[in-house]
């Protein structure tokens, strides 16, 4: 074979299946190097990792033990809050 193309395929029930047409004719044998793309971070993001996870779940944790979370927003009176559906 003397041409290339790069073929985005989706990997389902054992079978590559490409994600668009491909442009080769019906028995075109080849071999296919698969790179796996995975999305990538976004800027300034970190890294997860155990201990990221775990000191999130510490501070979740503190959270709901002080019962009260401020979101800094209105506070509602008891009437108000039944009158927003």
């Amino acid at each position: 074979m003397d041409r290339e193309q790069d073929i985005p395929f989706v990997y389902e029930d054992g079978v590559l299946k490409p994600e668009g047409k491909v442009d080769l004719p019906a028995g075109t044998r080849g071999i296919a190097h698969v790179s796996e793309n995975r999305p990538r971070a976004q800027a300034g993001a970190v890294a997860w990792t155990p201990e990221i996870g775990r000191a999130a779940m510490d501070q979740i944790r503190r959270l709901a033990a002080e019962g009260v979370l401020n979101s800094g927003g209105e506070k509602l009176s008891r009437e108000q809050m039944h009158e927003r559906r």
